[in-house]
């Protein structure tokens, strides 16, 4: 695979970048047109270019999010900046998450885009993963809702409970755990992988709950009524206070903290617990932007003023609004992916309990 970064000599890089077919299946450069707004050169801290390195294909999700945030980081950075976003390996953001950590410069001229899955990826110990969740330094977010579903009544402790798990990435990772610290016997049925699949596994009594995330849930939600499913919580979301708190769009609903509170008598702590948070934070993540550690403060204070005026832009909101998604910048952002740097202690007993649990290891 080319190395998606740049080298130390960013002016090189950049005019050799410029002559080459664009990376990523031979895409010219016209394909991904550099985004530049007028300045005065010298005043820039950027006049060498940003990188901001996508962690998925061409044509994936976070193409699609890229072409939309650029423009308007651009002009919250408001300087001749030249942007490249070159895409890197596979829409599960392994390879790109592991390129920007052992490539980035920590100069503020080099961010990563990536999706939750990566995330989840480094949390479950997956051997691919080279990189640490917690190097990473937040400048925005996007989340999506996400609900679990299942049977009216069918949460009893004690009890075995049939959960949807089959999608890659571990992505329903929070309803199966959620599961486990609600006091069930959490049973992970992993050969469902299409929502109508699942309507028909629900239909005959094949699966008892399960999670829907993504883009159109409500509709979802609504559409799994008809089979008899109710919703039971919500994963959330973390306020800008360290705070689990209610999922706007579902004023209504218990988030799994509320849930735990009326099912057990106590509310949720722990190791395992705070693995949950982990795993609720990366489901929910579509896209985080990101600088590497060691980043001067000066360059993430620029970048995040620039994340927070990109996340109320009028053209991501639009297109956040049609996805039903959240766009967040500064602390909202901070807190929202923070909640993916679990201890040590909460990942080894994540790891622990899918290895005891259900005899799993990484691949």
């Amino acid at each position: 695979m080319k190395d998606a970064l740049p080298s130390p000599n960013r002016r090189r890089w950049l005019g050799l970048l410029a002559s080459l077919p664009f990376l990523g299946g031979g895409r010219s450069a016209t394909d991904n047109p550099a985004l530049v707004l007028p300045s005065a050169v010298a005043e820039s801290p950027f006049a060498d270019g940003v990188t901001v390195l996508v962690a998925g294909p061409n044509g994936g999700d976070l193409r699609r999010w890229a072409d939309r945030l650029l423009p308007a980081l651009a002009q919250s950075v408001a300087t001749e900046t030249i942007f490249q976003s070159p895409a890197v390996g596979a829409a599960d953001g392994v390879t790109g998450a592991n390129q920007f950590e052992t490539r980035a410069v920590p100069d503020g001229h080099t961010l990563l885009l990536a999706p939750g899955e990566a995330a989840l990826a480094w949390l479950i110990g997956d051997p691919r993963a080279k990189f640490d969740v917690g190097h990473w330094v937040p400048i925005m977010a996007g989340l999506i809702p996400a609900v679990v579903v299942g049977k009216a009544g069918g949460l009893t402790p004690g009890r075995p409970i049939h959960i949807a798990a089959g999608r890659t990435g571990w992505v329903d990772l929070p309803a199966v755990l959620a599961a486990e610290l609600l006091g069930a016997q959490p049973v992970p049925m992993t050969d469902i992988l299409e929502e109508n699949a699942l309507q028909a596994a629900f239909g005959r009594g094949a699966v008892d709950a399960f999670l829907l995330r993504g883009h159109d849930v409500p509709a979802q939600v609504n559409a799994f009524a008809q089979l008899g499913a109710r919703p039971w919580f919500t994963l959330g979301f973390i306020d800008e206070a360290g705070r689990p708190a209610r999922d706007p769009r579902f004023p209504d609903l218990p988030t799994f903290t509320e849930l735990h509170e009326t099912v057990r008598g106590i509310c949720p702590s722990g190791p395992l617990f705070e693995a949950w948070t982990a795993a609720a934070a990366a489901s929910q993540l579509e896209f985080g932007l990101v600088l590497p550690q060691l980043t001067p403060a000066s360059m993430v204070a620029l970048w995040r003023r620039a994340g927070t005026g990109t996340a109320s832009a009028p053209d991501v909101q639009a297109l956040a609004w049609s996805l039903a998604l959240r766009p967040l910048g500064g602390t909202a952002a901070t807190a929202a992916m923070g909640a993916l740097s679990a201890s040590q202690p909460a990942l080894l007993a994540l790891r622990g309990w899918l290895a005891g649990r259900f005899n799993w290891r990484p691949a």
